[in-house]
C-alpha cells in the first residue's frame, strides 16, 4: 500500500513538474529589470504551450551558464559565446530552438570604444591605456574584443585590463575616466553616443537565441519554435532588443567562427 502512494505521488509530482517550464537567461543587466524586459516572451511562450514559465537566472555568467549545462534551465535565452561555452561543458544539454533577427542595419557586433574627445581613436593608439571587459564569459565584452587586441598586436601593449561584469558599466566607467578604453556592444555604444567614441568594430555575429534543455518534450519545443519563427509582435520583439525584428532558423555550426575566436582568446591566456 506504501508502495502505491508513493508511486501516486511520484507521478503526481512528474504531472505537476511537466506543466511548468523554467526559463533561464543571463543577466546582463540587474536581475530584476532582465525579468521585467523579458516577461512578454515569457507570457508569449505561456500562451503557446500551455504551461506556466518560470523566469530564473544565475547569480553571474559563470553560474548562469552551469545551469544551462546541467538542465536546471529548461529553455532561455542565451548570448553566444555562453552557448558556446555550455555545449563545451555538456554537448548534450541544450540545442538551438530559433535565434533573433535584427534590423540589418543594427548589426550584432562588439565595438571597442574611449571618451569622446579622447586621443585614443584607434587600435595603435590604446598602448599604454586602461582596458574595461565586461564579463570573461560575454561574446561582444570580451571574447571578440580581445581576439581583436590579439589580431592588432596590442594586447601586450595595454596598461592594464579589468572586468567589470556588464557593458553598460564599461561605458559609464570609461565616461567617468575611470579606465580609457573598453569593450560593449553596439547598441551600447550607441547609446551612450554623446560621451563615448568608437576605436574599432568587429565583423557581424550571429545575435542571441532561444534555447531548448534535451530533455524537454519534442511537442513542447516544435510549438515554441512554430511560435517564435512566426512571432511578428513587435513590442515582444522590441522588448528583447530595440533593434529585434524576428526569429530565424539557426543551426550549432553557425557559431563556428565564434569558437575559432573563443580558443583563439583561451591560447593566449
Amino acid at each position: 500500500m506504501k508502495l502505491i502512494i508513493l508511486l501516486l505521488i511520484l507521478s503526481l509530482s512528474h504531472a505537476l513538474a511537466s506543466d511548468k517550464l523554467v526559463f533561464g537567461a543571463i543577466s546582463t543587466i540587474d536581475p530584476y529589470v532582465m525579468k521585467k524586459k523579458l516577461s512578454p516572451i515569457i507570457n508569449y511562450l505561456e500562451m503557446v504551450t500551455g504551461k506556466k514559465v518560470e523566469f530564473q537566472t544565475g547569480y553571474d555568467y559563470t553560474d548562469t551558464i552551469k545551469k544551462f549545462a546541467d538542465g536546471t534551465f529548461d529553455i532561455g535565452y542565451i548570448g553566444p559565446a555562453p552557448y558556446v561555452i555550455t555545449k563545451q561543458i555538456n554537448p548534450e544539454s541544450i540545442h538551438i530552438v530559433a535565434g533573433l533577427v535584427n534590423d540589418k542595419n543594427k548589426p550584432f557586433q562588439s565595438v571597442i570604444i574611449s571618451k569622446k574627445g579622447s586621443d585614443s581613436t584607434k587600435l595603435d593608439d590604446i598602448k599604454n591605456r586602461r582596458f574595461a571587459f565586461g564579463s570573461p564569459q560575454s561574446t561582444l565584452s570580451y571574447f571578440v574584443p580581445m581576439n581583436m587586441l590579439i589580431k592588432a598586436d596590442v594586447v601586450n601593449k595595454v596598461k592594464s585590463y579589468d572586468f567589470l561584469g556588464r557593458h553598460d558599466k564599461v561605458a559609464q566607467y570609461i565616461i567617468m575616466g575611470k579606465y580609457d578604453v573598453g569593450a560593449v556592444k553596439k547598441s551600447v555604444a550607441e547609446k551612450y553616443s554623446k560621451y563615448i567614441q568608437v576605436v574599432a568594430s568587429s565583423q557581424e555575429l550571429p545575435d542571441f537565441m532561444i534555447v531548448a534543455n534535451n530533455s524537454v518534450q519534442r511537442e513542447t519545443v516544435e510549438k515554441i519554435k512554430h511560435a517564435l519563427l512566426n512571432l511578428k509582435d513587435a513590442q515582444i520583439l522590441k522588448s528583447l532588443k530595440a533593434s529585434a525584428v524576428g526569429f530565424e532558423e539557426r543551426k550549432d555550426s553557425d557559431y563556428d567562427d565564434l569558437r575559432l575566436i573563443i580558443e583563439n582568446v583561451k591560447k593566449y591566456k
